[in-house]
């Protein structure tokens, strides 16, 4: 048996928009993804001459079946490699990341385990194409990068670098599923004003951001107004940051919200100021 440890990072939406709905029915985006320290651990085994899946969780609530992203890009990788019949897989997954939550964090699971296997297998197969059909933010974490300007369905991916940060994670404690969230956007897409148009990530210099000017990229999204409508606790996370900071948005279609700091010491006195008003409360950085 041989096996790999690996970590399967989350990643904050730099702003969202939303500009259409594609004749496949997924909808074009433009946004900056950049992963953060928070991740999940994935311990990822082989046994060549047995065949099977089996997912053990731990840590956040994860289903350990084949509804799980893992075990779907598991399935797909051995179907893929045309080793199904004789090539077991086992993955421990211990669970950090909150899901729903906009971050990322199943997507990122299932990139880590198709890396993983392609290691462990020698086996060298078409991965950007597998894990686009395992779900949109895959082929991201498959690109292995740290941020990216992110468009198409979120197949399409240009690396640029941004300014380091701090940030605070806020969970309200609101289960939204995504395909809600889509749905929301689906039914109240004339309502959206121009301010939820995100700029081209090139807007701003870099370096003012540790000067103290706003970070170089426009954090709005378009699920956040639709959001807020709806769910008082994104509304009240979204008040409480908004006092903190200018810095600030929703990640994915929620229901994390995030605040940029420019040092450790902000983001700790942040988190410290949210702790005991939310659910979870976390502090992290980019990568």
């Amino acid at each position: 048996m041989r096996q790999l440890l690996v970590e399967a990072p989350a990643k904050l939406n730099l702003g969202l928009e939303i500009t259409g709905i594609r004749s496949d029915g997924f909808h074009e985006l433009k946004s900056i993804f950049s992963t953060v320290s928070l991740s999940d651990s994935l311990t990822v085994s082989v046994d060549p001459g047995v065949s099977g899946i089996k997912l053990q969780c731990s840590g956040v609530a994860s289903p350990d079946n084949k509804t799980n992203l893992v075990w779907m890009a598991a399935e797909a990788f051995l179907k893929a490699a045309g080793i199904s019949e004789n090539t077991a897989v086992t993955v421990s997954l211990h669970k950090n990341i909150p899901s729903p939550g906009g971050l990322g964090g199943g997507s990122s699971d299932a990139a880590a385990v198709l890396l993983a296997l392609q290691k462990l297998t020698e086996t060298r197969i078409d991965l950007a194409s597998l894990g686009e059909s395992l779900g949109s933010d895959v082929p991201f974490f498959l690109l292995q990068t740290e941020t990216a300007f992110v468009t198409g369905r979120g197949e399409i991916l240009e690396p640029v670098k941004l300014p380091d940060f701090h940030c605070v994670l806020v969970h309200s404690g609101e289960n939204i599923p995504t395909p809600l969230a889509y749905k929301l956007w689906d039914d109240n897409a004339g309502d959206l004003t121009e301010a939820c148009r995100i700029s081209n990530y090139t807007a701003r210099k870099f370096g003012a951001w540790h000067e103290g000017k706003p970070f170089p990229v426009k954090l709005d999204n378009q699920f956040l107004p639709l959001l807020r409508s709806r769910y008082r606790g994104i509304d009240l996370a979204a008040e409480e940051l908004s006092r903190l900071t200018v810095n600030w948005g929703l990640s994915g279609s929620g229901p994390v919200l995030y605040a940029l700091f420019r040092s450790g010491e902000e983001a700790k006195d942040a988190e410290e100021y949210l702790a005991g008003k939310f659910p979870w409360v976390l502090r992290c950085q980019s990568r």
